[in-house]
């Protein structure tokens, strides 16, 4: 019979931790789907209009990056942020394919910037799980709670990952073995 259960993170508190461990179930997965790929399946769409795989791993990477940097932290988008490899890199998806990034340059960097993440959430209790981050966007304010946030990048990844899945499936990998 197998077991699982989720353990809260070590080194944050217990909740926020549970969110990480979260975060890390899903990032594990996604490694284990991605690592190893070619360089060819990695950077060419499967299909018309899709986005290469390769390019929704740096998305993933991105759009983390952007909640937990920019809304939780407050740091502004720099040029050199817009340089980095992951920066927009859904905007013109027939360009990705001629960078040639390897699975391990596209997992190296999103664990670079899951390390950010990491060490921005020590600066936070679980009292502050309710604590409210504004933004605009459209010339609107949204308010999200920094659970809002840990949840959505959880879901957001963890979507991203299937579609990874299915467009694997659909260039004729397998993947099998995969998330016992």
């Amino acid at each position: 019979m197998s077991h699982l259960t989720l353990n809260s993170f070590p080194g944050f508190p217990t909740e926020i931790g549970f969110y990480v461990s979260g975060m890390e179930e899903v990032r594990e997965q996604l490694r284990q789907a991605v690592e190893g790929m070619s360089d060819d399946h990695l950077g060419r769409p499967a299909i018309t209009g899709a986005h290469a795989i390769g390019a929704l791993v740096l998305h993933i990477g991105e759009a983390e990056w952007y909640w937990m940097q920019c809304v939780i932290s407050g740091q502004e988008v720099t040029d050199g942020i817009r340089g980095t490899p992951y920066w927009d890199v859904l905007k013109d998806p027939l360009s990705f394919s001629e960078k040639n990034y390897s699975a391990g340059f596209c997992l190296n960097e999103i664990k670079k910037l899951r390390e950010q993440t990491h060490e921005t959430l020590t600066a936070f209790e679980d009292s502050d799980l309710e604590r409210i981050f504004s933004i605009e966007r459209g010339g609107e304010i949204h308010e999200r709670s920094l659970r809002w946030i840990l949840h959505h990048l959880i879901d957001h990844e963890a979507q991203h990952k299937g579609q990874i899945l299915m467009l694997k499936r659909l260039i004729g990998l397998k993947n099998e073995g995969l998330f016992a």
